[in-house]
């Protein structure tokens, strides 16, 4: 494919294909929490900037969930009369056990200097669905109950891959500040690169996007600017064009979402073992 791709530095290698599909459509439909997660679901919540594709990329996982691979419209959206919403919601795919939390996007005024304060009430699950950001009093969390049902087990950054190399250092270093409260917490947390299909690979190899050396500069560049690893950083599309979504958009979505189940798994099985 000639000098713009490279083996040697992909950070994943997904196997293209409809069986790898069903398998990981399989996986994680027949998937069950343990114990451990009060209310019987794994909570995963997407933050990142406005803009970013955080309620798109929910509506991805749904598509390439269903068993038909049929194009969901779930959660609003930029071209829905609900997009940039100030509320934190959750979206749960019907018979399966996650639930993805989407909060409003960090360049929103309702965080205003905040931002580590409310997400750390997003974290440990003092605010339900529907709560209006805007309105928080971040100083008085004993107004904010915990709800265990509602904390929040693994944290997706949502980066749009087309923009992220314009993001002011500001901004980077808030991400950097996230990051590191979400670790200090034990959550397992990844990096989702949106909007792969706008950077420039041809469509008939979007199935080696790991392998392209533009997003391999975007992931190097990022790892080194909000201090995460590349290994835990995925590529997806939130293109949904159509009734149905394609294979390899779907596997690539999956694959981020497996990976972020499996070690979330593995976490709690060792730690309450």
């Amino acid at each position: 494919m000639g000098n713009s791709y490279s083996k040697e530095d992909a950070v994943h290698d997904p196997i293209i294909d409809q069986r790898n599909l069903e398998s990981l459509r399989s996986y994680l439909r027949s998937y069950n929490p343990p114990r451990e997660c009060v209310g019987g679901y794994l909570n995963i919540l997407l933050f990142g900037l406005v803009g970013a594709g955080k309620s798109s990329t929910i509506n991805t996982f749904f598509s390439a969930l269903d068993r038909e691979g049929r194009t969901a419209n779930i959660a609003p959206w930029s071209s829905s009369d609900r997009s940039f919403t100030p509320e934190l919601w959750s979206f749960t795919p019907e018979t399966l056990k996650f639930r993805f939390w989407d909060a409003p996007g960090l360049s929103s005024k309702d965080y205003e200097k905040n931002a580590e304060k409310i997400l750390t009430m997003i974290l440990d699950g003092r605010l339900p669905p529907g709560t209006k950001i805007k309105d928080l009093d971040p100083d008085l969390e004993c107004k904010y109950p915990v709800t265990e049902e509602n904390k929040i087990h693994g944290v997706a950054f949502v980066f749009n891959l087309e923009t992220v190399d314009n993001l002011s250092a500001d901004v980077l270093n808030e991400f950097r500040k996230l990051q590191a409260l979400v670790g200090q917490k034990y959550l397992y947390r990844i990096v989702i690169g949106t909007h792969f299909d706008q950077i420039g690979i041809p469509k008939s190899h979007e199935a080696y996007i790991y392998q392209y050396k533009r997003l391999q500069e975007k992931f190097s560049q990022l790892s080194e600017d909000i201090k995460m690893d590349k290994r835990v950083m995925f590529a997806i599309s939130n293109d949904l064009k159509g009734g149905h979504i394609e294979i390899t958009k779907a596997v690539l979505a999956l694959y981020a979402l497996e990976n972020m189940v499996r070690n979330l798994d593995l976490f709690f099985r060792v730690t309450h073992q």
